[in-house]
């Protein structure tokens, strides 16, 4: 008997999304500070993802509130402030994500042999 796994086309954004509890938002929000690399502001993350700035703004607090972003402050010369995002490293993401699903893996054996 082989394996026929429905499951197994998973992609980077699944296993965000389901390591992390993201919508999909969220996740194209986390790729795009990912790809940056560095702190970002929020105007360029909501230009490069085509979004409401506002929109952003609230995605952003949401990755901020799961730990997977962090928020810096810059003072302007001219005065007042911008938020900066930056994504944690990428290294402690997947490590996340691989401990959850080796977690997932155990869930799934325990209910296996429970039934």
């Amino acid at each position: 008997m082989g394996i026929d796994m429905t499951c197994t086309g998973l992609s980077v954004e699944d296993l965000l999304s389901c390591s992390f509890g993201l919508s999909r938002r969220e996740v194209a929000v986390l790729l795009r500070i990912l790809h940056a690399g560095d702190w970002v502001p929020v105007s360029d993350i909501a230009a490069k993802t085509r979004r409401d700035r506002s929109v952003v703004q609230r995605t952003l607090q949401k990755l901020v509130g799961k730990g997977i972003a962090e928020r810096s402050q810059r003072n302007r010369a001219g005065g007042g402030y911008e938020y900066l995002y930056m994504a944690r490293d990428k290294k402690a993401l997947k490590r996340a994500i691989l401990e959850k699903s080796r977690m997932f893996c155990l869930k799934v054996a325990a209910q296996v042999r429970e039934w």
